[in-house]
């Protein structure tokens, strides 16, 4: 009778060891390995932690952007609307280029000057309130519709480069520095008005010079 029992009980161990909810009592971390010693599966589909040490046919390209001494260009540009100052001059470079110069009249200054003797709270006002500034067009189009339009206190929209220019005085030998607005190809020179008898361009005129 024991034995029996006992071969009847084999049959039903081996059902439960078979089941499902008894080998895994929460179905759904069926699917999760807890194992890390699980070696990975075989085929196509296999992931190595091993770097690819197979070269590249066909690489990114690595743009290396250089600076200038050692330091990041920056953005050194600037916008002004002011009074031209002075009737354009024409001059040429060392290297035969020609440039076209005058000067520009904007506010922004501190004023730490006193009045001369004979001169009305006016007149310093005006005098103090304005500060000049250098500018220098480039482009050659666009240099000659500066010095044939530009007069004394035309109203003039730009835009360009913050520059400093260092150089050697001719007359006594020492060494100065100008900072100026350079107008070159990515500059923007627009006339909003004019002074009297300045004449007006054509909007054909500035179309052909690239500017608007």
């Amino acid at each position: 009778m024991a034995a029996f029992t006992s071969l009847s009980r084999t049959p039903l161990y081996r059902s439960l060891l078979s089941s499902s909810s008894f080998l895994n009592p929460n179905p759904f971390l069926s699917s999760l390995h807890f194992s890390t010693t699980t070696p990975p599966p075989a085929g196509d589909d296999a992931v190595s932690d091993e770097p690819d040490s197979t070269p590249n046919p066909n690489p990114s390209p690595q743009f290396n952007r250089p600076l200038e001494n050692g330091l990041d260009p920056g953005v050194y540009k600037a916008i002004m609307v002011g009074r031209a100052g002075q009737k354009p001059v024409q001059k040429t470079l060392r290297s035969g280029r020609t440039v076209v110069l005058f000067s520009l009249g904007t506010g922004g200054i501190r004023n730490n000057r006193r009045p001369l003797d004979d001169e009305e709270p006016r007149e310093y006002a005006d005098r103090c309130s304005v500060q000049w500034h250098r500018v220098s067009v480039y482009p050659e189009r666009l240099a000659d519709l500066a010095l044939e339009h530009v007069k004394p206190g035309s109203i003039l929209y730009l835009e360009g480069n913050l520059e400093t220019k260092v150089f050697s005085d001719p007359v006594n030998g020492l060494v100065r520095r100008i900072r100026e607005i350079a107008l070159r190809r990515d500059g923007r020179l627009v006339f909003l008005s004019n002074d009297g008898d300045a004449a007006q361009l054509e909007p054909a005129e500035l179309a052909r010079a690239g500017y608007y």
